[in-house]
């Protein structure tokens, strides 16, 4: 009986070998448990990221399409002195960091402080023009202005503006014409929790509403 228990039994070094061979298909199974986690939570990060600042670019380009418009332009009402001009024909300031533009809200021909818009990029957070009486790219107590991205999640590093404008003439290459305005717009930033991850976006948007030239 002793002998057939040895014959059956299992020795120290075969039993070492399973412990060791167990312990490397433990260890080969954590690592890849570990890459997958970290995977996955850099695509997380990566997927947030993008979908905030998605968010921002699509809401300042929907925005800026509507610079220009103006309620009364088959009538004329609001013209003033300058005939064919528009009261809301220009995008104001376009440049880095900030625009400013306005569009005729209410479509009465007239322009007022509510009606004068502007975006801007101050200390890595995304703004948005609320009001008051100055109208300048440097917020105030006569210049409000409200954040548009989450500085607690996103930290914008690049804004920047860039108008480009192409007249379009009746005949030749002067006298009146329909000025066609772009604005090409580049969003760039990094999540507050982890800098490495960065994403850059842009978007060239055409203004809907063309500008008339008497000259």
């Amino acid at each position: 009986m002793l002998t057939r228990s040895r014959q059956h039994g299992v020795s120290l070094i075969e039993l070492m070998v399973s412990v060791g061979l167990g312990l490397v298909l433990l260890l080969g199974m954590t690592s890849f448990l570990t890459t997958s986690l970290k995977s996955n939570t850099s695509t997380m990060k990566a997927a947030r990221l993008d979908q905030e600042l998605r968010a921002i670019l699509l809401l300042i380009s929907r925005d800026v399409r509507r610079a220009g418009y103006w309620g009364n332009a088959s009538s004329g009402v609001g013209v003033g002195a300058a005939a064919y001009s528009n009261p809301f024909g220009t995008v104001n300031t376009a440049t880095a960091g900030c625009i400013l533009y306005s569009y005729d809200r209410n479509g009465d021909g007239s322009q007022g402080n509510d009606e004068k818009y502007g975006v801007l990029l101050s200390s890595g957070t995304v703004m948005l023009r609320s009001g008051g009486t100055s109208y300048n790219c440097t917020p105030g107590a006569n210049n409000s202005w409200e954040a548009l991205s989450d500085s607690n999640v996103t930290s914008v590093t690049t804004l920047t503006f860039s108008l480009a404008l192409t007249p379009y003439y009746q005949s030749g290459s002067s006298g009146p014409n329909v000025l066609s305005r772009t604005v090409t717009i580049t969003l760039a930033g990094q999540l507050k929790s982890d800098s490495s991850v960065r994403q850059t976006l842009s978007e060239t948007v055409k203004l809907e509403n063309d500008l008339f030239q008497a000259s």
